[in-house]
């Protein structure tokens, strides 16, 4: 907390500031997220795909208890058996279970789309709003940038990023934040593109002339006024991409 003297014309005045807790972060966030889960909670399909979500995380992240047995230790006393009650999927040529290799793969695949996802909101989100809030030649100079990483192929700066982990020998966590980095690079237009058209069809909104009559910044109405109800489009393209960004690292795996 900082305390400030201020004078008046009848004498001096102390100001207290407080910086932001946890717990006014976590009131931002539900600020940003309250008109989505709202909408979420009116979709039955909308739950259904939430549920299903929310069913495959909980068993990727107990999978060491689900699974019971070691991904990686082979054991040559039970090599190609088929499935059954033991061993769910069955197992392959070295003995291992394959129910248990599954869902740890899972794990490591479900964890890099989620993250690459992530990034390419964190990439897209800012340039999006900040050319739909500001327009002219901002506008027209970022979703040229954008335009241009939209004409490029994904799959090509897939793998090429690949190729070069390869060949510099890239494995385990780098590997990983090389496909984490192409697919949230590639994800990112997308993202900057529908946060835009967002943007330009909240800010000629009353609540947005109200709060420039107010006097509040350009950074407040943009991010903590405007954002919030752009929420919802972007959620939803999230969970396209994260089903692609599944597909294109188990390809390229």
């Amino acid at each position: 907390m900082t305390t400030l003297n201020a004078r008046n014309g009848e004498g001096e005045e102390r100001l207290e500031i407080q910086a932001p807790t946890i717990g006014d972060w976590f009131k931002s966030v539900r600020v940003w997220f309250s008109g989505a889960f709202d909408e979420l909670y009116k979709s039955k399909t909308a739950m259904a795909g939430a549920c299903m979500l929310l069913s495959l995380i909980i068993v990727l992240v107990f999978a060491p208890v689900i699974s019971g047995y070691d991904p990686v230790k082979p054991d040559y006393d039970a090599f190609i058996q088929e499935p059954s009650a033991e061993h769910l999927f069955g197992t392959d040529r070295f003995g291992r279970d394959i129910f248990a290799r599954v869902l740890w793969g899972g794990r490591r695949l479900v964890s890099i789309a989620f993250a690459a996802v992530f990034f390419g909101l964190i990439l897209g989100i800012p340039a999006g709003f900040i050319a739909g809030y500001y327009g002219g030649y901002t506008d027209a100079t970022i979703m040229r940038v954008v335009d241009g990483l939209l004409a490029f192929p994904g799959i090509l700066l897939y793998l090429l990023l690949v190729t070069l982990a390869r060949e510099w020998h890239l494995e385990g966590f780098l590997n990983d934040l090389i496909l984490i980095f192409a697919l949230g690079f590639a994800f990112s237009p997308e993202a900057a593109r529908l946060s835009r058209g967002a943007v330009l069809t909240e800010k000629h909104k009353e609540y947005v002339e109200a709060s420039h009559t107010t006097g509040e910044s350009n950074f407040y109405i943009a991010f903590r006024q405007i954002g919030p109800n752009c929420v919802s489009p972007l959620i939803v393209e999230s969970t396209v991409r994260l089903g692609y960004a599944i597909l294109i690292i188990a390809a390229l795996s």
